[in-house]
Formats: structure tokens, sequence, C-alpha cells
């Protein structure tokens, strides 16, 4: 088995549940690329959100927001993009605050919300580190469709989260609904927590991998990914050898050759990755 280009998701493969990643897998990391080969974080993170400590083991490659965009990481120079169509836009800002969900817009440069949204976090079914990564990472705004009417970004992604209320999710079902007459243009998947990630069809893991694997002339068939969600899926059937983590849901193991000894808080992507570079 020839692997010249190693994929990690970082949520739920590479990073623990606490959002930490070990020195261990770090130190794999730094051998994979001091070996040759070319490590590359799949995330559905904005640039910024990618933990410097990862990045700093030699990645030269990053692909964020779920494909909608692909790196330069050492330079944060931006190799490919894939926006939501702005007509879009302009309709979802409108509906995410009559929902009462968390609307979070993901650019090249950082990812967004309000205060109002920030309210909503305390009843999304997600765990208090999940939930402090989410503040981390986040910049408040007065109000997300205020922002979007005066700043116009380019919008790779966008993460809704809901209120879990006596065991329902609070307007997911609605906002499904809602996203299914654009379906000729978006892609929606969940990402963890029950949320949904929306990137333009034009965006996924794969069609990125894909681009990436012409830009430096390896074949898809030498490519290796390792994934843990729905998010995943697109990556993990574009690439020639697909890793599913021992925690990841039971339609990526379905999909995937392989699967890992070990979960997450286990160092399991690390440890698959360390067998594959002997």
């Amino acid at each position: 088995m020839i692997v010249r280009m190693i994929c990690t998701d970082l949520d739920g493969t590479l990073l623990r549940s606490d959002k930490t990643v070990s020195d261990y897998s770090l130190n794999v990391l730094k051998r994979a690329s001091e070996k040759g080969i070319i490590v590359v974080p799949v995330t559905g993170r904005h640039l910024k959100g990618i933990p410097q400590s990862i990045l700093d083991q030699g990645v030269r490659y990053a692909i964020c927001s779920n494909g909608a965009g692909l790196y330069d990481a050492a330079s944060g120079e931006m190799l490919k993009e894939e926006c939501i169509p702005e007509h879009i836009m302009n309709e979802l800002v409108d509906v995410f605050p009559e929902l009462d969900v968390m609307s979070d817009l993901f650019t090249c440069e950082n990812a967004y919300t309000d205060e109002r949204s920030l309210d909503v976090l305390k009843d999304v079914d997600a765990s208090d580190a999940v939930k402090a990564y989410i503040r981390s990472s986040r910049v408040t705004t007065g109000g997300i469709k205020e922002f979007y009417r005066e700043s116009s970004p380019k919008v790779e992604k966008i993460t809704v989260n809901f209120r879990k209320i006596n065991g329902v999710f609070k307007n997911r079902d609605t906002l499904l609904s809602i996203l299914a007459k654009y379906d000729d243009e978006l892609v929606y998947v969940t990402g963890g927590a029950n949320n949904i990630e929306i990137t333009s069809k034009k965006a996924t893991k794969g069609k990125c991998i894909t681009a990436l694997s012409e830009m430096t002339g390896i074949p898809l068939s030498e490519i290796a990914a390792l994934g843990d969600t729905e998010n995943d899926l697109s990556i993990l059937e574009t690439v020639g050898i697909s890793i599913a983590m021992l925690n990841a849901d039971s339609n990526v193991k379905e999909l995937c050759r392989f699967t890992t000894d070990h979960d997450n808080d286990s160092d399991g992507a690390a440890k698959f990755i360390e067998k594959m570079i002997k």
C-alpha cells in the first residue's frame, strides 16, 4: 500500500473529545511529514480554527469549511474557494433569527455569530468542551443578518445548531424543509451534535481533495483519509485508502476499507497513521 498523502479530519478523529491533541499524535504527524508524506488537515473549521500545534508539524495544505476552502497553510494563501451563492445567503440570514437557532457564518478569515446565538448555545446538545471551543472560535456580532448586509462577506459555510427542548431539536426539521428548495445549489450534512453544516454544492471535501490531487500530482489511489461523521463521506469515498474511526458513525464504517483499533480519545488516528508510515 503506497501512501503519499494523509488527510485527517480533526473533531472526532485527530482531536480528543476535549478538543485537545496529544503530543504522541503531533509526533506521528511530524514523522509522516519528515518522510515526505503530505499531511492535510481536512475539517469543517475555518483556517484559524485549526490548532497551531497541528500546523507546526510540517503541514503545507489545509482543507477547511467542509471543502469550501483549500489553503496553503503556511502562507494563508487561498488556493481554491467555493462560496454559498449570495442570493441564498440573503434569504437565509432572514430566516435564522425567526427559527431561534445558532447560525455561524464561516469565511476565509473567521467564523461569525451573534449574541442571540450564544443564548441558543446554552440549550445545544453538546459537551462543555465543544461549547467552549465554539465560544472561543467565533467572532461575535450585534446581529448576523445586520452583519451580513453591512459587510457582504463571502461565506464558505454556515453551521446551524439547535436548542434541544424535551428531547426535540427545535426547528431542525423546519430548516431542513427550507433548505430542500436549494437542493440544486447546496449541500447540507450533519457534523456533530445534530447540527447542520451548509455549503455550496460545488464545495465538498471530496471535490477539494480531487483538486489537491491534481495540483500535487499525487493520484487519489495513493491518498489516505480518516474520518468519523457524515461530513467526511465525500472524501472517504473519493480517496483510495479510506479509514473510519472506531468511534465513527455506522454509515462511515460501512463505506471505509479500514477501521482504526482505537477511538479518538485513545489516539486512534495517530496509531493507524503510524502503521502506514513504517
